[in-house]
């Protein structure tokens, strides 16, 4: 029989393989397989010498070698997986050089309508400056265009606009990985009636990008984003003017020190309190009733009259005894002969459970671990006793779990609340911000002045190295707690503006500051996930494995200021 074999197999998207993967129950297959084949039913059942004896020269070579041993089963993918594997690789490294990772998600273009044969001065939103000159464009020819021409502009100034562009932040110099720490990042593209224009060969752009950051360390770069990587073009120009005495001024506090914030933060604390105390009188009022002992033939116990006001779980049974636990190595039957001045009784080392009885006379003092005890007629009536109350606590611990569940829902349903408020402060902030930024001339600002000969995408740049602190092998999983098919792991630095990236989940060299505030995120399928800065404490730096129980995002971003809004970063 004929197989046919397809030797042009078409690439897998990554959406297929993702429908198609279950690489989890594969490794556990792949696991189980670990019997070596020549002690399985099927081969004893059946073979010829010539395997017998190369199984029999296996096991010689192997008893021959103290050092070799029999084939394990490893936590490597198997020869099907391995193919989907790499196929999902082969698909994400096949992307664009600018691939945003969130469908729907993008940092918007304005867009500028201008005259080619006359150029034009444009302003920003952030308070950045292009100068168009005139007859400055061409077309894919060559020609010099004329007419309306449109310019599509757009800024990057921190990690969140960096992940949303998707913009590569990696930069290799001499064979040497690094990261870039941004002052601010633009692109620029020209159009005619909808096709790419190109800057005509003895002009250029000049931009003035407004800036947050006033070091003198960056440099400029192009992205080539045929090549994926940044072409170093040197110092850009630096200014900074007077401050101008009748310009708005922008609130420098942050928004978490305000009082109406911080009011917010106060009631969080308070709901959260109230819910504490409340389940702390559930459990209060609710207490297990201690199960009685029977006194054993072979223990010492003595007969005493105990304070009902001060031992009331002792004074609601009668005829209890205190045994003499075995802890007492000074104990012996001699004290039973003694007419002891005074006997009292007193919480012992586990609390409710034993008690501490102090023998007295004249000068001598014998303190005993003693432990509660009936007998005889003592020990039913102490059993019985104790069955009802067990039944009444039983039915009041299934309310109790009842009105816990009830508390807990109602404490989100208000936090959740708070949280909304505390989004809806922090967007109207940023827009409060956003406006008096944009009010503010480009002469009150940090400008990183240069010109351009050419359009895409341009980045005021300091090549940083990755975090250092904790390093470990990290395995990035879903809330139920399976591998995430993933491909970029993006970590966020508070200390820095970066965008650090790592390839491949797991990720085998992982690097954080321990001592900074961090985030993680990664997309599987389009869907975002994210590691909670307090999650950082839990990694630990070594060679074992850590596995990484990643948060989804369940909610849509409609722009970036939902989402730095809902990070709070």
């Amino acid at each position: 029989m004929k197989k046919k074999v397809n030797i042009n197999r078409p690439d897998i998207s990554s959406e297929e393989i993702l429908k198609r993967k279950n690489f989890d129950s594969v490794l556990k297959q792949h696991t189980v397989i670990s019997k070596p084949f020549y002690k399985n039913p099927w081969f004893l059942s059946g073979g010829g010498i010539a395997i017998v004896a190369a199984v029999t020269a296996i096991v010689l070579q192997i008893n021959n070698n103290p050092e070799a041993t029999l084939p394990k089963a490893t936590n490597q993918p198997l020869a099907a997986d391995s193919i989907l594997l790499a196929d999902f690789y082969k698909a994400e490294e096949a992307k664009p050089c600018i691939a945003p990772p969130l469908t729907g998600l993008d940092i918007p273009y304005t867009v500028y309508k201008i005259n080619a044969e006359k150029g034009a001065a444009l302003d920003f939103k952030t308070g950045s400056k292009i100068t168009v000159p005139k007859n400055c464009f061409v077309d894919g020819e060559g020609k010099l265009v004329k007419g309306e021409v449109e310019l599509h502009y757009r800024e990057f100034h921190d990690a969140f606009d960096f992940f949303i562009a998707g913009i590569p932040m990696t930069y290799d110099s001499a064979g040497t990985r690094y990261q870039f720490e941004s002052a601010g990042m633009m692109e620029i593209m020209g159009y005619k009636d909808g096709q790419p224009l190109a800057v005509a060969p003895d002009k250029s752009i000049n931009v003035e990008l407004a800036s947050n950051y006033e070091g003198t360390q960056y440099n400029l770069y192009k992205l080539d984003t045929g090549a994926n990587n940044w072409a170093c073009l040197g110092k850009e120009k630096i200014v900074r003017k007077a401050e101008n005495t009748n310009a708005p001024v922008i609130e420098k506090t942050n928004i978490q020190q305000m009082p109406e914030y911080k009011e917010i933060e106060t009631q969080k604390e308070e709901i959260k309190k109230e819910k504490e105390e409340k389940i702390a009188s559930f459990y209060k009022a609710v207490s297990e009733p201690k199960k009685p002992e029977q006194s054993k033939k072979d223990k010492y116990t003595f007969d005493l009259d105990v304070d009902s006001k001060e031992f009331p779980e002792l004074a609601v049974y009668k005829g209890v005894l205190f045994e003499v636990g075995s802890e007492n190595k000074g104990f012996n039957s001699s004290m039973y002969s003694t007419v002891w001045d005074e006997a009292v009784v007193k919480d012992g080392p586990e609390k409710g459970k034993n008690y501490m009885l102090t023998l007295k006379k004249a000068s001598r003092n014998y303190d005993l671990v003693v432990y509660p005890v009936f007998e005889g007629k003592n020990y039913e009536a102490a059993m019985k006793d104790y069955q009802d109350k067990l039944v009444k606590y039983n039915a009041a611990l299934d309310k109790r779990k009842v009105d816990e569940k009830r508390l807990e829902e109602e404490y989100q349903a208000k936090l959740a609340a708070l949280k909304k408020q505390q989004q809806e402060m922090e967007l109207k902030w940023k827009e409060k911000q956003d406006s008096q930024f944009r009010q503010m001339s480009a002469d009150e600002k940090v400008h990183r002045v240069f010109a351009i000969s050419g359009f895409g995408v341009y980045n005021s740049d300091c090549p940083a190295s990755y975090p250092k602190g904790v390093t470990c092998t990290a395995k990035l999983n879903n809330p139920s707690e399976e591998r995430l098919m993933c491909y970029n792991v993006y970590l966020v630095d508070k200390e820095k503006n970066a965008l650090f990236t790592y390839a491949k989940n797991p990720v085998l060299s992982f690097s954080f500051n321990p001592n900074s505030k961090n985030l993680l995120w990664t997309v599987e399928n389009g869907t975002l996930y994210w590691l909670k800065p307090e999650q950082f404490a839990s990694i630990k730096s070594g060679a074992e494995t850590n596995n990484l129980k990643m948060n989804k995002v369940e909610q849509q971003f409609k722009n970036a200021d939902e989402m730095k809004a809902f990070f709070n970063f």
